[in-house]
């Protein structure tokens, strides 16, 4: 005699559907678990006998095999430990299994019995929901996060023993209530560092509006003590509101990275990660031996990917970066497995003009030799600067009045153009799929949603052959004028647009 229990598997960001079989035959008392269990589910066997003990049921002292299938696949987590006790308490004739039918059963045991916390309930509850099941048992700690997901009736568990109860009708459980996305308070994303708190660099300023509008990558480039970082870390405040797909998407990446804050199961604020140039390649990249996590690329997802002193970053890191800045995904392909991240983050990235850094301050003389400054700049390759859409010189400048309050006006302004601007993407975007932003746009995108009046293209034109515009640059170039368009809310791109834009090309290799 066997027993099926459904639950579910994470891999990546993918889930799977796991059948849960129990059978127990008569035989020398023992305990296995077969179908490619990793540690951790191996693991679960001495935390199901003992939870299952001190819940008041009968452990049965016979020869007992769980076979988690499809078998050829492998499991992690300590997920498996509820589906587990519940697929030997069915075969074993101790529970009813007429009210767990066609229901997905997710949840970490304690040796006591009490139903523990998991990563990726967000995940899991959607895919349940989109296979057709109708119940999710989990537990209760997840319940608050799972109860975003509308369509599945979702019950939150405290322990193994009253979960038992539940089965045999001696005790109700009632269903979570469903919450709703739109109710959520979202405000203003005000961090510590403002607009409000930065003196001047008003044309630094719009240019940081303009990547917010529309996406777009910066670098950053002046003298120690200008104000980069701290205008990079201003910058998140300047970020429209997400989307409740994009809120989704991005709360299901951080539940299954296991980084969700226990006050606050939904992320609604765009992930800012701020990465140090220690990080090793796996964990900005993503990736693992045999269960991938996300990376800090993926992290950014629907956000910003700031490098502060990029140039300090190893260069082969920094090419890692090619093909995640240009397809928007990362694939991670190992000799078992090969799995699809996204990628679609602003990256926000600063450095200093030269090694002593002040070969462009007008007030400290540089000490660095002209092989110095060369080699300096070849740490960024020319593939990763044709990735960027902005390029900003941030000069010395003198501050001369710190109660100046124009600051925090110019914030509340550039921020009313922002979001303006996003709903006018919104809607010419809403019937293309994949795009949000104009960052987004692919060459067709731009055919059908950039129109240039002779002017601009004439300007463009020029411009492409006298700056020496890669063909990537030069669609690049379109895209953040049409931005700089949005923001003036013009439906075509005129010649003010090319040349504002134009101030805003690489200068580190002329």
């Amino acid at each position: 005699m066997t027993e099926k229990i459904y639950t579910c598997s994470i891999s990546g960001l993918d889930c799977q559907i796991i059948e849960v079989e129990a059978d127990v035959s008569q035989g020398l008392p023992s305990f296995s678990i077969v179908g490619l269990g990793g540690i951790s589910v191996q693991e679960s066997k001495e935390r199901v006998r003992s939870s299952i003990k001190n819940s008041g049921a009968k452990f049965p002292q016979t020869k007992k095999t769980i076979n988690l299938a499809p078998a050829e696949m492998r499991k992690q987590g300590t997920l498996f430990d509820l589906p587990i006790a519940m697929s030997i308490l069915a075969v074993s004739g101790q529970i009813n299994t007429d009210k767990i039918k066609q229901s997905v059963i997710v949840g970490e045991l304690s040796l006591s019995g009490k139903v523990k916390k998991i990563n990726g309930i967000l995940a899991i509850t959607q895919f349940a929901k989109e296979k057709g099941y109708k119940k999710i048992f989990l537990p209760r700690e997840n319940s608050a996060e799972a109860s975003y997901i509308e369509g599945i009736e979702i019950y939150p568990l405290n322990n193994l023993k009253e979960f038992i109860g539940y089965c045999q009708n001696q005790i109700i459980i009632e269903p979570a209530k469903t919450n709703k996305i739109d109710r959520i308070q979202r405000g203003l994303q005000r961090g510590n560092h403002t607009f409000g708190n930065i003196i001047g660099l008003s044309r630094e300023k719009r240019a940081l509006s303009i990547v917010a509008a529309g996406g777009h990558n910066i670098l950053l480039n002046g003298p120690p003590g200008t104000g980069k970082t701290i205008l990079a870390r201003a910058f998140k405040n300047l970020l429209p509101e997400m989307s409740k797909i994009e809120i989704l998407e991005t709360t299901k990446i951080f539940s299954i990275a296991g980084l969700l804050e226990n006050e606050s199961p939904l992320v609604i604020k765009r992930p800012f990660r701020e990465i140090h140039h220690t990080a090793s390649s796996i964990a900005i990249i993503g990736g693992g031996a045999n269960n991938p996590r996300p990376g800090e690329i993926t992290l950014a997802h629907n956000g910003v990917l700031f490098l502060d002193e990029v140039t300090e970053f190893p260069k082969y890191i920094l090419e890692n970066l090619r093909q995640p800045l240009e397809d928007k995904y990362i694939n991670i392909t190992r000799a078992n497995f090969s799995t699809k991240f996204p990628s679609n983050f602003i990256l926000v990235a600063t450095m200093n003009p030269c090694p002593c850094g002040y070969e462009t301050d007008p007030k400290i003389k540089c000490i660095c030799s002209d092989r110095e400054i060369v080699n300096y700049k070849k740490k960024l390759s020319g593939p990763i600067l044709d990735r960027m859409d902005m390029f900003l010189e941030v000069p010395s400048i003198s501050i001369r009045n710190i109660f100046d309050e124009s600051a925090v006006t110019e914030e509340i302004e550039l921020m009313k153009e922002i979001n303006t601007a996003n709903q006018i993407q919104k809607k010419r975007f809403k019937n293309v799929r994949g795009v949000n932003k104009n960052s987004d746009m692919n060459i067709d995108e731009i055919r059908q949603f950039s129109c240039l009046s002779e002017d601009a293209r004439r300007v463009l034109n020029l411009a492409a052959e006298e700056m020496r515009l890669s063909n990537r640059a030069y669609f690049r170039t379109i895209k953040v004028a049409r931005t700089v368009a949005d923001l003036a809310q013009k439906e075509g791109i005129q010649k003010n647009h090319i040349l504002e834009t134009l101030q805003y090309r690489n200068k580190l290799t002329q």
